[in-house]
């Protein structure tokens, strides 16, 4: 909020990005709710896969500019005019739209408003806040590109002091493009991730959301005190690894009023069963999503294998590769579109270990029933890891005295 509420000269644009269930679509809510109370919200768009109106850039401009209207009556006249004599304009490119329908009527408002002398009390009394949330759930990394760049260049067009929320997963198109100078420069961003120590929020709205459960579940007579025991709320915030997703969907399965709550925990923690029910459903339709856009399953399977249980491997690219024997940057390539589950080392970090984000993760690809394709079986994996051990210790010995040297003094290679 302090963001919203400062001076002109602030960043225009702010970012807030983090892993798949990081919070990012809960805190734009939250904001949103709370901006539009105080007057402070002048349009919103959330961008889903799930939804067809909302998971393409189609109707992006023409719904900020219906809800702009609301809170800038002064934009109507000239918008209704122009979709009125030239109706084509709402299937012409965002550029063309934006341009048209938001960026000169209200550069006409702008102009009316200083005849008048009423700036002050224009710029203090309105709305200036715009949210587009989930924006890597819109279309492609191009799309995405060209979505930032129009909005980029529409605030450098507008005097009046809009600033934008953008909500996303790190995507490679965004990261990309929001690294360009003339983003950069005016854009503030905001990470979710450890340095924010979302445990301590996790551990609050398990907490929370268990009491609940003692007091109002038909079960409740039945649940052992305490419930649930501090080393169980601990096994659950380590799982969620700052995923919200992970929590919230945890919780709507515990609670169920059809199910005793601690029958319920056990089989989140593995100890029982979960019969008919899949209490992951909507943390598997997310990774499933997610691992939609791999070129390449087999491979991808393989990397996913040798990080999670060659232990005597370094967790770096180079050395995947040489493992594996692919060709230098498939190992890249092929985690490219993962950055909201998979942390890979910056360009200069050259010993920089690829890290799983979400302990989640890790049960999800060992479970046939929920990871489909990418289902790793720990033994066909073993097997595979100690065939290509093997066939490492046939390659011939790397001498490490200069040649002429007869010491037979060599190194083995590193495992």
């Amino acid at each position: 909020m302090k963001w919203i509420d400062s001076p002109e000269g602030q960043a225009r644009l702010l970012w807030i990005f983090g892993p798949a269930g990081s919070g990012k679509s809960a805190i734009a809510q939250t904001i949103a709710e709370l901006c539009f109370k105080f007057n402070k919200l002048a349009a919103s768009f959330f961008f889903s896969r799930n939804a067809a109106s909302r998971s393409n850039e189609l109707m992006l401009i023409t719904t900020l500019v219906y809800q702009l209207i609301n809170s800038f009556p002064e934009m109507r006249h000239d918008v209704e005019q122009k979709i009125e004599h030239d109706p084509i304009i709402l299937d012409l490119s965002l550029e063309a739209q934006i341009e048209d329908l938001f960026i000169r009527p209200f550069n006409n408002v702008l102009r009316e408003v200083r005849m008048k002398g009423d700036e002050e009390n224009f710029y203090s009394s309105r709305p200036r806040l715009i949210i587009l949330d989930g924006l890597d759930e819109c279309g492609d990394g191009n799309t995405q590109k060209y979505i930032l760049e129009v909005l980029s260049r529409a605030v450098s067009r507008i005097s009046f002091p809009f600033i934008f929320l953008i909500a996303s997963r790190p995507e490679q198109a965004i990261r990309n493009t929001f690294n360009k100078l003339s983003m950069s420069i005016i854009t503030k961003r905001l990470p979710l991730d450890d340095r924010y120590e979302p445990d301590a929020d996790m551990k609050i709205l398990i907490e929370s959301k268990c009491e609940e459960i003692r007091e109002t579940h038909p079960a409740r007579a039945s649940l052992p005190s305490p419930w649930p025991s501090p080393h169980e709320i601990e096994q659950l915030v380590a799982k969620s690894s700052g995923q919200f997703i992970y929590t919230s969907t945890v919780l709507k399965f515990i609670e169920s009023p059809k199910h005793r709550p601690q029958d319920r925990l056990n089989i989140i923690f593995g100890i029982s069963a979960a019969e008919n029910d899949a209490p992951f459903a909507e943390l598997d339709a997310l990774y499933l999503q997610i691992f939609s856009t791999v070129i390449d399953t087999d491979k991808l399977r393989d990397v996913f294998s040798v990080i999670l249980l060659a232990t005597h491997i370094p967790k770096t690219q180079v050395a995947i590769e040489e493992f594996l024997s692919y060709s230098s940057g498939t190992v890249d390539i092929l985690l490219s579109d993962l950055s909201s589950v998979i942390a890979l080392p910056l360009p200069e970090e050259a010993d920089g270990q690829i890290q799983i984000l979400h302990a989640s993760l890790t049960d999800f690809l060992y479970d046939r029933s929920r990871s489909a394709d990418m289902f790793i079986n720990v033994e066909a994996a073993h097997a595979l890891i100690a065939i290509r051990l093997m066939h490492r210790f046939k390659q011939p010995l790397p001498q490490t005295q200069e040649e002429g040297d007869d010491s037979g003094t060599f190194s083995s290679p590193s495992i």
